[in-house]
């Protein structure tokens, strides 16, 4: 249970100090957008950024960190987390495809508690929306954002994809990822085998391979 006080002192540092120039002391920039943040925030969610703000290197001396390889919003959404241990898709894309890509910057900058978080939204969003015509795209994602030992979504798009295998099969786009997908369809066959499954614990609902 969070100590008493802490749900004002978490909305007040997400309401007063998130991209403003109260005691903001580095700017990170993206494309054309620029968040003024706090590197002890950055610092106490991520070694990455610790390591950058502090010592002699451009970042520290100048206190500014350029991000070219993600977009804004998901910048946006990484930052926001730090400020209130939360975020919100306010692109409009797919959830499931949003939080991979949010799992992959946590991944990048070194991030444990947003990587966890983030696997865990995108958990459920493809429990709730593997149905969905985005589904083959967020596999696509994840394969191509993650690294073959980092299993974390990995094991989820394949475990998710094995319960519903017989309604996913008849589907354009999920035919085009077993074709195109190499990591993808190789994580699957192993266990098409009829001696392997997979269960839903009826206690935890968690999906175990049997």
């Amino acid at each position: 249970m969070a100590p008493k006080g802490f749900e004002k002192f978490l909305s007040s540092l997400n309401d007063d100090y998130f991209n403003t120039d109260t005691f903001s002391d580095v700017v990170i920039v993206c494309e054309d957008q620029e968040f003024k943040v706090h590197r002890l925030v950055l610092a106490c969610h991520s070694k990455y950024f610790e390591a950058q703000l502090n010592g002699n290197w451009k970042e520290s001396i100048e206190r500014r960190i350029e991000i070219q390889d993600f977009d804004p919003g998901i910048v946006e959404s990484m930052l926001r987390y730090m400020y209130s241990f939360n975020y919100n898709n306010t692109r409009g894309h797919s959830s499931m495809v949003y939080d991979a890509q949010v799992y992959q910057i946590a991944d990048k900058y070194d991030i444990p508690t947003l990587k966890e978080y983030s696997k865990d939204r995108f958990c459920t969003a493809i429990t709730t929306g593997w149905n969905m015509d985005e589904y083959p795209l967020a596999i696509n994602v994840v394969y191509e954002s993650t690294p073959a030992e980092d299993r974390g979504l990995r094991d989820l798009v394949v475990e998710t994809s094995l319960l519903h295998l017989d309604t996913l099969l008849n589907r354009d786009g999920f035919g085009n990822v077993l074709r195109t997908n190499a990591d993808f369809s190789a994580d699957l066959i192993p266990f098409l085998s009829p001696k392997t499954s997979i269960k839903e614990c009826s206690s935890c609902h968690k999906r175990i391979r049997r």
